[in-house]
């Protein structure tokens, strides 16, 4: 398991090759910190040669999450194959992160800040409009 870190103009692009584990999350954590200290904001994780994300892998991502938020940073992820992006999905991880196609030009798409969470989706019930509201 290997990170490549490249720039692409004003985006840090961290590639994951292999798994992203317990064994090698702190290397991930270390990259984006160094980026960070450097004075970077922007920042793609690139899973295209990405196979395999346990939950210390996912830990680590949300961990990143907060890290970058916190410098006022933007976080992307991109090319997750279906069955990370299905992982994602169930961990409902997507409400935190935006989930990018592998068709984007150059490996990124728009800004993905955490999105905020979307009606129905964190386990409640949908409502309809407020029968006390005044028009």
């Amino acid at each position: 398991m290997t990170f490549q870190t490249t720039k692409q103009g004003d985006v840090v692009v961290i590639s994951v090759e292999g798994q992203l584990v317990a064994g090698n999350r702190q290397q991930l954590r270390e990259a984006v910190v160094a980026e960070i200290d450097r004075g970077e904001r922007s920042f793609v994780i690139d899973f295209a040669e990405a196979g395999y994300v346990d939950s210390a892998g996912l830990g680590a991502l949300v961990s990143l999450s907060k890290k970058i938020r916190e410098a006022s940073g933007s976080l992307r992820l991109t090319n997750l194959n279906e069955d990370l992006r299905t992982l994602f999905e169930l961990t409902r991880l997507d409400t935190l992160f935006a989930l990018d196609d592998k068709d984007q030009p150059d490996g990124t798409a728009a800004d993905l800040r955490p999105r905020p969470s979307q009606p129905g989706r964190d386990g409640g019930a949908v409502r309809g409009p407020d029968p006390d509201a005044h028009p």
